[in-house]
């Protein structure tokens, strides 16, 4: 009996994990969509607005009016009632330099599941505008101005009825999302900024050298992406689901630390020419850990609490940034000082005797215990020297290095305890959090223990007065300094 109550809960968990899509473009998003279609005597706006995970979790206080935990009908139709002026005035629409008034013939507004079941918000208006004062050939001027401070996708599409010429468009007659419903793949990582619509339209001919509206070029849909990771709050919670739980956790952190990022690139350049050990490694990862566990909790207090004040998307690129500066110190200060290692301008006195001396050709030992490194140390013509990496590893850059990889939250992360927190279970969220921080440090230390054993295997005398092996220090640090700098220009940019 306990065997299948346990086989029923995993698939029970595997089943939630793959039931509710996060949002394509980020659980930050904010996106809007506006279609123009332009009549003889008016002009019709389809206005859309889809927002992700945290902006709706953002505004639960403020439509979640009786505090009872969720959204009613009365609840939404209150809020969309409540928005619409706003929303309007923040929509511009000019026919040959004339303010034209919008108004709203409808609107609607709905709910739907997304990542970690947290709710999506959606709101479609259809809103006119009467076209009173035309001439043969008129000029518009569309622009919509709401959340122009969020991140997301803003779409524009502009179409004509009848016997109308459009012409000298900058958008196109076509969409891409299917009303924000569908993302491009290849775009997602670029998403559309169309803000404003500027056209002509005429009821008869077209003027010379005139360019007619265009469709755009076919885009292919983007397949929906789970967020298998934030479904894990989701469900009874039972023994054996929570351990489940855990496991799947730690699997999607080390997954998650194989994607593109997270500091595998520097952790391996750091590494290589420095005299590492595995606590070094380990630290390295309960210093992520840690880093990435307090990063996810402090973006969630930020959402939570101080939203008004500080958006969260904001504070990604700011932490990206300070990301990459902690990397730039660390490989500036590292390419300075193998690089003076390995010309010779180590300062007097930095180094290590390992209790021998050579006196008039001879070498002798002081009987003092030999260390695993006495291996790489020789003496030839009564100087001691050794083919050991030049430079001790730093407690200090080594602690920088793990703030740095751990310092940027995982969105996934940050759903799935904003998710615990509307379902009243912090615990097993926070519990869910290390684990995934735990399975992300995980992989960047495995990476650094590969890159130790695989340095000390090559680490042989003959191979150590190779004058490659000899510059490859400096050029990993070097990697990193780049690596920093190229993270630095990214957040800005």
């Amino acid at each position: 009996m306990k065997r299948n109550l346990l086989i029923l809960s995993g698939l029970f968990i595997l089943v939630s994990a793959f039931s509710a899509a996060a949002h394509p473009l980020g659980n930050f998003s904010i996106n809007q969509y506006s279609r123009l279609e332009v009549e003889k005597s008016r002009i019709k706006i389809r206005q859309i607005l889809d927002l992700a995970e945290i902006p709706t979790f953002q505004l639960q206080n403020e439509i979640d009016t009786d505090k009872n935990g969720t959204f009613s009908e009365a609840e939404l139709n209150a809020y969309a009632e409540k928005i619409t002026p706003e929303h309007l005035a923040n929509l511009s629409l000019t026919v040959n330099d004339q303010p034209a008034e919008i108004l709203t013939e409808s609107k609607n507004i709905a709910l739907q599941t997304g990542a970690g079941n947290l709710p999506t918000l959606r709101i479609e208006w259809n809103l006119t505008s009467d076209l009173t004062k035309v001439s043969a050939t008129n000029q518009v001027r569309f622009e919509n101005k709401n959340y122009i401070e969020r991140i997301g996708w803003n779409e524009i599409v502009l179409n004509r009825v009848g016997s109308l010429n459009i012409f000298d468009a900058n958008v196109f007659g076509s969409g891409i999302t299917d009303e924000l419903k569908a993302y491009p793949q290849e775009n997602l990582d670029a998403p559309l900024a169309e803000r404003t619509a500027l056209f002509s339209f005429s009821t008869g001919g077209v003027p010379e050298n005139a360019r007619l509206l265009q469709n755009r070029d076919g885009h292919a849909a983007a397949a929906v992406q789970k967020d298998k990771f934030a479904e894990l709050i989701n469900g009874e919670i039972t023994f054996s689901v929570m351990l489940f739980g855990l496991l799947l956790a730690l699997g999607f952190g080390a997954m998650h630390a194989m994607s593109p990022g997270h500091g595998k690139t520097v952790v391996g350049a750091y590494l290589v020419g420095s005299r590492g050990t595995v606590k070094h490694a380990v630290f390295l990862g309960l210093t992520v850990t840690v880093t990435h566990t307090l990063g996810v909790f402090a973006l969630g207090l930020v959402t939570l609490f101080a939203s008004n004040y500080i958006l969260p998307e904001k504070l990604m690129p700011f932490l990206s940034f300070v990301s990459g500066l902690l990397v730039l110190y660390i490989g500036l200060t590292m390419f300075k000082s193998r690089l003076f290692a390995a010309f010779g301008w180590e300062k007097a006195g930095h180094h290590h005797h390992h209790g021998e001396h050579s006196h008039d050709g001879h070498t002798h030992d002081h009987g003092e215990p030999h260390s695993p490194d006495d291996e790489f140390t020789h003496t030839h013509d009564g100087h001691t020297h050794s083919h050991l990496p030049p430079e001790e590893i730093s407690w200090k850059s080594l602690l920088a290095l793990g703030i740095s990889g751990g310092l940027l939250p995982c969105p996934s992360a940050l759903v799935l305890m904003l998710s615990a927190i509307s379902l009243n279970r912090v615990g097993y969220g926070l519990v869910l959090t290390i684990a995934f921080s735990f399975g992300l440090a995980a992989t960047l230390t495995s990476v650094g223990l590969i890159f130790l054993y695989v340095g000390k295997a090559f680490a042989g005398a003959r191979l150590a007065e190779n004058r490659i092996f000899k510059a490859l220090p400096v050029f990993s640090a070097f990697v990193i300094a780049c690596v920093g700098a190229i993270i630095c220009y990214n957040s800005v940019a």
